[in-house]
């Protein structure tokens, strides 16, 4: 009996995650559009990680551009999209590995990227992954990168991704 409960809440503890981040994906709001500054989005955002990137062998590096322009953005938005970039970073390195988080000017366009040292995707998967409900893994909504994708597009920005299998993966996200 105890251990089919335990097994029940465990499964209710999953659904209630997965009815959350379909929650998250439906009433995603209008970003309010203010000068962000970006490096102190991605200082915020990191600080968060650092207890699990330790514990999961995962070295952070983050290179913040001197005198980066303001992006008009909703800071809040893109942090839960840049949350979202780290946390497929760390599920995409198992065994450990390096995570750069970088800011930089580009074209005219402030850029955020987040590179992984991890298992790489192949170019059938880097052309689904914005697909709502798509996955490589075994657990996961596959509505994480659809939330990026939509919170970028909701900014007027532009995302993109490179990667091949072994050689880890880099979404650059360019905002105006």
């Amino acid at each position: 009996f105890r251990e089919s409960t335990g097994t029940l809440l465990a499964g209710l503890t999953d659904l209630k995650h997965i009815v959350a981040r379909f929650s998250d994906f439906a009433k995603m709001p209008r970003p309010e559009l203010l000068p962000v500054n970006l490096n102190q989005v991605v200082g915020n955002a990191m600080k968060l990680f650092d207890a699990q990137l330790s514990s999961a062998g995962i070295r952070a590096e983050v290179e913040l551009a001197q005198d980066l322009p303001a992006a008009r953005a909703d800071a809040e938005q893109i942090g839960r999209a840049l949350r979202n970039l780290v946390l497929n970073a760390v599920d995409a390195m198992p065994d450990g590995g390096t995570l750069t988080v970088r800011t930089l000017a580009h074209e005219g366009a402030v850029r955020l990227e987040v590179s992984d040292t991890g298992e790489g995707l192949t170019p059938e998967e880097c052309e689904r992954l914005f697909t709502p409900y798509y996955t490589t893994r075994t657990h996961g909504t596959g509505l994480g990168l659809a939330i990026v994708q939509s919170v970028v597009s909701d900014h007027g920005g532009r995302i993109s991704v490179a990667s091949a299998p072994g050689q880890g993966t880099t979404f650059r996200i360019d905002l105006k």
